[in-house]
């Protein structure tokens, strides 16, 4: 069991017991006066942050509550993670090992929240890929369901993601899949970073050419490539010509590390990123 405080934010890491996370989870507070949001847990300020009148105070705890106690009924968790950083709030509940092509994977629900508005709420349904010594690779995830904080929508959202619960299987078989899929497919790495490197008017994409970068580092130290560091090195270079086959799975596996220690809205994005990149090509 882990339950770590830092500046702005909280970490807890516990096995799961459904009363227990419920409890966990009771001691978070949300309260608007003034127009000013603050977020607190066990008494303790984490964020504040001006907030508009259509701003929903929406009440992470109770949700998360109500959306534990229904997933149960789905899949067996083992461990639940709490986090909250700033104004970002997340729990993670993982549990029922399943093995890909001899690897090891976990189911894996989130919820997420801010009130620092800089994340949507979203419910997300993925994969937590482990080592053979128990330890987190990489998350996976390909289905989300995403609201914002408004008065108008958020209480009927609130409904269609606990609706949406009874498809967690459903979603599960799709993540599985997809993963098996990736194997079977190889891709020219050097055309698949230039199709991801550059808007339509040609613009350099920053960001995504330190994304590629940090790649093509992880990718050069897989058995299979060691002998094409040279065009790992230079694989965001327009001068780049030469061709590189690589499996659309290692590549996949490779982009989501760079992700692990990320929000699910962030790992929800790039997973569907890298995806929608590799069916491109």
């Amino acid at each position: 069991m882990r339950h770590n405080y830092f500046n702005n934010s909280l970490l807890i890491d516990r096995d799961f017991n459904l009363n227990d996370a419920q409890d966990t989870l009771s001691k978070f507070r949300n309260t608007v006066e003034g127009g000013v949001l603050t977020t607190s847990y066990d008494n303790r300020v984490v964020a504040k942050v001006d907030v508009s009148k259509i701003y929903f105070n929406f009440d992470f705890a109770n949700f998360s509550k109500t959306i534990l106690a229904e997933i149960t009924k789905y899949f067996t968790p083992e461990k639940y993670f709490l986090s909250a950083k700033s104004g970002i709030q997340e729990i993670r509940l993982v549990g029922d090992e399943l093995y890909i092509d001899n690897e090891i994977y976990k189911k894996m629900i989130t919820i997420v929240n801010s009130t620092d508005k800089s994340r949507a709420l979203s419910m997300n349904v993925g994969l937590v890929k482990m080592s053979k010594y128990g330890y987190v690779q990489s998350y996976i995830i390909l289905t989300s369901f995403t609201n914002k904080h408004y008065i108008s929508s958020l209480p009927d959202k609130i409904k269609d993601f606990s609706d949406n619960l009874i498809n967690f299987n459903i979603n599960i078989d799709y993540h599985i899949k997809t993963i098996e899929d990736l194997k079977d497919k190889n891709v020219d790495i050097v055309k698949l970073a230039k199709s991801m490197l550059y808007k339509n008017d040609g613009e350099l994409i920053k960001s995504m050419d330190l994304k590629l970068r940090a790649l093509a580092n992880k990718l050069q130290y897989m058995k299979n490539y060691r002998n094409d560091w040279e065009i790992f090195m230079n694989l965001t270079s327009k001068n780049m010509s030469k061709e590189l086959i690589v499996n659309s799975k290692d590549i996949f596996d490779a982009y989501m590390v760079l992700f692990k220690d990320k929000d699910s809205s962030i790992v929800a994005r790039e997973s569907r990123r890298m995806l929608e990149a590799l069916e491109r090509i």
